[in-house]
């Protein structure tokens, strides 16, 4: 599962957990996934609200939303990311 961490662009961060009985999660790293944007940058108060998108041409994608204002305004982008027995990462990182 990806999730949104943190609340109300203080700032949010997107982070990976899984299950194995169907109940209880668990977090795959303590860090962030995919951090907000450094000061000054398009989404310096949140990278949130992901989702997954499996394109036609197998190749998987992270949407998620971005903004610099503290939730005022709302930029959408993705990322590329690949799997690996540890789970998902960030491609050209």
């Amino acid at each position: 599962m990806f999730y949104a961490g943190g609340y109300n662009n203080e700032p949010q961060q997107i982070g990976v957990a899984e299950r194995k009985d169907g109940i209880h999660w668990q977090r795959l790293s303590n860090e962030p996934f995919l951090k907000n944007g450094k000061k000054g940058r398009w989404n310096e108060s949140e990278s949130g609200q992901p989702n997954i998108l499996k394109a036609a041409d197998g190749k998987y994608y992270l949407f998620f939303q971005g903004n610099n204002d503290k939730g005022k305004t709302w930029y959408l982008s993705n990322v590329e990311i690949g799997w690996n027995k540890k789970g998902p990462f960030l491609k050209n990182k």
